[in-house]
C-alpha cells in the first residue's frame, strides 16, 4: 500500500510539472526543436529563401524604401514620436512597468543565439513597437513595425537605426539580420 501511494505522489508530482511550464520552457527551442532553425528548415533563412532578405527583397530595408526608415519617415521614431518608447511613457519599460521583463506580471518572448541559449527578452508594448532587453533584463533598445509585411526594423534607445531588423521565420516567430542583410543566427520565439 506504501509503495502505491509512494508512486501515486510521484505521478502527481510529476504531472503538475509537467503541466505548469513556464513560458521559457514553451518558447525554448533546446526543448522544442521546431522552434529551432538548426533543426527546422522552415525557419532557417540560409535553407529557406522565402524568409531571407537577401533572396525576398519584399521584405529587405535595404532594398526596399517602404521598409527603410532612412527613407521612410513615417516608420522612423525620430519623425514619429508615437513610435519612439523613450518620450511616449506609454511604451516605456521605465513608466509601464508591466512591460519589462523583471517584472513577475511580465509575459513576452525571448531572443536565442545561433545554438538555442537564451540572451534576451521581447516585449510586445504595441503593434508597431516591440522592446528589447538583455538576459538580465537592462532595455537595450526597440523594434519598430516597418508596415504590414512582418518586418521590424530596430533602434538604439537614442532613436537611431541601427541597421538590424527583424523578419518573420513564418512560424510565429522572428529572425535577425544585420544591417547587410546577413542572418545573425539570433532568433525570437
Amino acid at each position: 500500500m506504501k509503495r502505491i501511494i509512494l508512486l501515486l505522489l510521484v505521478f502527481i508530482y510529476i504531472a503538475q510539472q509537467s503541466f505548469s511550464q513556464t513560458g521559457l520552457q514553451k518558447h525554448n527551442p533546446l526543448i522544442d526543436f521546431n522552434l529551432s532553425p538548426s533543426h527546422n528548415d522552415k525557419i532557417n533563412p540560409a535553407l529557406n529563401s522565402s524568409i531571407n532578405p537577401k533572396y525576398n527583397w519584399n521584405i529587405s530595408p535595404i532594398h526596399n524604401n517602404v521598409l527603410n526608415p532612412s527613407k521612410n519617415q513615417a516608420i522612423n521614431p525620430l519623425f514619429n514620436p508615437s513610435l519612439n518608447p523613450v518620450t511616449y511613457q506609454i511604451l516605456n519599460p521605465m513608466f509601464s512597468t508591466a512591460l519589462n521583463p523583471k517584472n513577475s506580471s511580465w509575459t513576452g518572448d525571448f531572443i536565442f543565439d545561433k545554438d538555442d541559449k537564451l540572451i534576451g527578452f521581447i516585449t510586445i508594448a504595441s503593434q508597431t513597437v516591440l522592446l528589447s532587453f538583455s538576459a538580465n533584463g537592462e532595455w537595450t533598445g526597440y523594434f519598430v513595425r516597418s508596415s504590414s509585411t512582418e518586418t521590424f526594423n530596430e533602434f538604439s534607445l537614442q532613436g537611431s537605426w541601427t541597421g538590424s531588423f527583424l523578419c518573420s521565420d513564418s512560424n510565429e516567430g522572428y529572425n535577425l539580420f544585420s544591417n547587410d542583410g546577413e542572418w545573425t543566427g539570433k532568433h525570437i520565439k
